[in-house]
């Protein structure tokens, strides 16, 4: 009796087991790693059934990962805001990072018919690693907003400094310079056109070099010039994008052309306040320096503003931009492993100092306003009917620690509801653009 009861309760046990192997496949998961979940949840003593366990958890590399929720975040201070959403300053409470949180808005990003290019931002950060531009290391969504998580830098950016303290002068700028042409030599290698340099978006780290930031205008798998839309910053677009013509990877060097004569002279070539007199100049009026560039640095503006795309320095690739001569005191090699001191270094007293952050920015609560539960299912169905579902925006990144690849995601109700709501603020960068480029334009600091 005992032995058929003894049979009884092994059948049933491998009858369970099976059950929740079928249901773990069907739900994705690979078995060795569902196994390895289970194991590491015994090891710690989480006494849950399996569902629960592996709902914490996800797959990746050569072992399952815990799963990052809210409370790993610790939500600081405002740093960031534009049309879109904001960014925010948050703690990673397990390692200690300072980390940047940029939340958009779906409605927003669908509104302005950005989804393309929001995607398009998600997955080439994916892809990216380099010292000059910036690493995305999570992202994850929710009913009414994305999220990306990237390092955090407090250094500021170049528009605060040429706003504050006017133009840079060569030898700042040379190097700043140079530290773009390598971003962006990595990009267009990747077949990637940025289409959005301007300072707002270059960051200074601590020690004073540059990272490139905000890829929400970037274009991929550009190998010609094939690129028709119309986009970017006014005072940075080329003559073949204000004239609607195809265009490709040059675009860029003439947006650095703009940027380098911008940090020399502490304003754009072709600035004025009427925007559609500003387009006439840079599609057809000459390029004029003042005395503050040498002839190495004039060479070079001149070169990279060249209004035929064909004849501009960088469209035959960055090597020719690398070999002009406003560049033949750097080496290139110590420029991309930082081994040439800046000549400027932020004021920073640690990884939470503010001081370089605009005050406009840090006054804004640094909170996320929670999805009402009556709209949840709404705006899914509204986002799936429209196409705009966000499917595929949560990113698999790469653990500096062991190597490992593995998804981060975050659940609707994880992160949604446990922040006190935000206020919806929204910061005219137009107007504070104006004012500052007036300021210079009269003779002022900008």
């Amino acid at each position: 009796m005992g032995n058929e009861q003894g049979k009884s309760g092994s059948s049933s046990s491998s009858t369970a087991a099976a059950a929740a192997d079928a249901k773990a496949r069907r739900e994705g998961w690979d078995q060795a790693k569902r196994r390895e979940a289970l194991k590491e949840a015994e090891r710690q003593g989480i006494d849950l059934p399996e569902d629960e366990i592996l709902k914490s958890w996800v797959q990746g590399g050569s072992v399952a990962k815990k799963k990052v929720c809210l409370d790993d975040f610790v939500m600081m201070s405002t740093v960031g805001k534009g049309s879109f959403g904001k960014v925010v300053q948050v703690k990673k409470k397990d390692t200690g990072e300072i980390l940047a949180m940029k939340i958009l808005k779906k409605a927003h990003v669908i509104k302005r018919k950005q989804y393309a290019h929001t995607m398009a931002e998600r997955r080439i950060l994916q892809e990216i690693d380099h010292p000059f531009i910036v690493s995305l290391r999570f992202a994850f969504q929710s009913t009414q907003k994305l999220y990306m998580v990237f390092d955090f830098f407090n250094g500021g950016e170049l528009f605060h400094y040429l706003s504050t303290g006017g133009k840079f002068g060569i030898k700042r700028a040379r190097l700043y310079s140079a530290e773009i042409v390598l971003a962006l030599e990595h990009l267009h290698g990747m077949n990637i056109v940025y289409r959005d340099l301007k300072p707002e978006n270059i960051l200074l780290d601590a020690d004073g070099h540059i990272r490139v930031t905000d890829f929400g205008l970037s274009k991929e798998n550009v190998n010609s010039d094939s690129v028709s839309s119309f986009c970017g910053t006014p005072e940075y677009l080329a003559p073949e994008v204000l004239k609607r013509k195809k265009y490709g990877k040059a675009v860029d060097w003439w947006s650095l052309g703009t940027l380098t004569y911008e940090m020399i002279s502490g304003l754009p070539p072709y600035y004025d306040r009427n925007r559609e007199k500003m387009y006439n100049k840079i599609m057809h009026e000459k390029l004029t320096f003042t005395a503050v560039f040498d002839d190495h640095s004039r060479s070079l503006c001149a070169q990279m503003l060249q209004k035929d795309p064909k004849l501009r320095l960088g469209y035959r690739g960055a090597q020719e931009v690398k070999a002009h001569k406003f560049y033949s005191i750097l080496n290139w090699d110590d420029v991309y492993n930082k081994r040439i001191t800046p000549a400027f270094i932020p004021h920073v007293s640690d990884e939470y100092d503010l001081k370089n952050i605009d005050k406009t920015f840090t006054k804004i609560p640094a909170a996320v306003t929670p999805t009402p539960e009556d709209q949840k299912h709404v705006l899914r169905a509204a986002a799936q009917q429209s196409g705009h579902d966000f499917s595929g925006f949560t990113f698999t990144h790469q653990n500096i620690l062991d190597g490992n690849t593995y998804s981060v995601s975050f659940s609707e109700d994880e992160f949604e509801g446990r922040m006190e709501s935000e206020t919806d603020e929204e910061n005219d960068y137009d107007a504070e653009r104006e004012a500052a480029l007036q300021y210079a334009l009269h003779g002022g600091s900008r």
